[in-house]
């Protein structure tokens, strides 16, 4: 089984199609099981980008944010 990716409050992400910066404030476990295994679960995150902050699955994030390269 392969682990899956997740990030750490404080992480540094890049949205793919505007280049915004964007950091996680917090990040909370759902009741849901993830996608393919029911044995963890899925991940919201908090995230800060342009003044506001929103809430955002962690499918979400790892199809619209990227870490940054050179990390």
């Amino acid at each position: 089984m392969i682990p899956k990716q997740t990030f750490d409050v404080g992480a540094l992400l890049f949205r793919v199609r505007t280049g915004n910066p964007a950091i996680i404030l917090e990040v909370k476990e759902t009741h849901k099981g993830a996608y393919g295994d029911v044995s963890q679960k899925r991940l919201r995150y908090r995230l800060f980008e342009e003044g506001r902050t929103f809430w955002k699955q962690d499918v979400e994030v790892k199809a619209e944010y990227r870490i940054p390269p050179n990390t």
